[in-house]
């Protein structure tokens, strides 16, 4: 496996980092409607160029807490089996390749099957940046109830 290059992110105090093949675009944070009867963790809608994108609170969903919405709050838009889905994350920091040598496979005993989305970490320096897979951050059947229409 040769190298990756990564958006990295914060989560509170957690450094993340997502490939940039999975993002399709960063938008700046913009008021979300909310709607009735959706998970927790998902803050509700926003309209993006007049496609409504469902917004996931990553903090929520992994349990970190709550997001303190700033000027840095920066939401990550992908396409998952043809839907966009917003990630809202506190900061995106930079975009860095980490060579081959600098990932490695996510610890058995920290994978589980309800944290499969963790895919790697990368060290850059002395710092590890749990890479994430999008795609799997949410299960299938949440993403059918996010079938939200235009």
């Amino acid at each position: 496996m040769e190298g990756i290059q990564i958006v990295v992110f914060t989560l509170n105090d957690e450094m993340c980092g997502v490939e940039t093949t999975q993002v399709k675009e960063i938008v700046k944070y913009e008021s979300i409607t909310k709607m009735p009867d959706m998970p927790k963790f998902i803050d509700g809608v926003i309209s993006l160029r007049g496609t409504v994108v469902p917004v996931v609170n990553l903090n929520k969903r992994f349990g970190l807490g709550e997001t303190e919405i700033t000027k840095k709050t920066k939401i990550i838009i992908n396409d998952i089996e043809g839907k966009l889905i917003g990630f809202i994350v506190n900061d995106v920091s930079e975009i860095i390749k980490i060579p081959a040598e600098d990932i490695e496979n996510t610890p058995d005993l920290i994978k589980g099957t309800h944290n499969a989305y963790l895919k790697n970490v990368g060290k850059k320096g002395d710092q590890l940046i749990s890479i994430l897979d999008l795609s799997a951050i949410l299960t299938d059947t949440e993403i059918k109830s996010l079938d939200v229409k235009n």
